[in-house]
């Protein structure tokens, strides 16, 4: 009898792992049906004084810029994670604009990151994935982002690769709350 309580008794933790497993799958499919979520992006520095601290990313002539101005008439990046076209490669998508509303693949060439179309986005060279975020922006399981030149007054390229000619950076998401589209 002594082993059969004991048997019964430490099956319970096991019991109580299984059925939390168990609701926390469930709240998770309840989170995956409730559909996309939206974020932008923000760049940050090692220093918090740098302009480029908490600076915006927006999409500019078909390129990702950082936009340290305080206001701004750049579109500021709105997207999502989404398997690339007839893949099953975590691809990176944003509004490009609102008039009309359309979605562009965030790719990076020549370091340079970009935006375009599916047919702009396919090509040598080009990098359209795997994107993920772990505590930060990574593209192929590396977060080698930083800050090129000025091209505009606040505003700075977004590169990504190993020469880092420029400050490093570490791209943040922020999610946009009550956001369906």
């Amino acid at each position: 009898m002594d082993t059969i309580g004991l048997l019964v008794i430490s099956a319970i933790p096991t019991v109580i792992g299984v059925t939390q497993a168990l609701r926390f799958k469930e709240k998770a499919d309840e989170e995956a049906k409730k559909g996309p979520k939206w974020f932008n992006l923000l760049c940050i520095t090692a220093d918090e004084s740098d302009p480029l601290y908490g600076a915006k990313i927006v999409l500019v002539g078909k390129k990702l810029l950082i936009d340290a101005n305080e206001t701004t008439d750049a579109f500021a990046f709105k997207g999502l994670f989404h398997d690339y076209i007839g893949t099953e490669i975590p691809g990176l998508v944003s509004h490009i604009g609102t008039d009309p509303p359309a979605l562009n693949w965030i790719f990076v060439e020549d370091e340079e990151v970009k935006y375009g179309t599916g047919s702009e986005s396919k090509g040598e060279g080009k990098i359209i994935g795997p994107w993920s975020y772990k505590g930060g922006m990574h593209l192929q399981e590396k977060a080698s982002f930083y800050a090129g030149r000025e091209v505009e007054d606040g505003k700075w390229e977004l590169k990504y690769g190993q020469n880092n000619k420029g400050t490093k950076v570490l791209i943040a998401m922020a999610t946009i709350e009550n956001e369906g589209s």
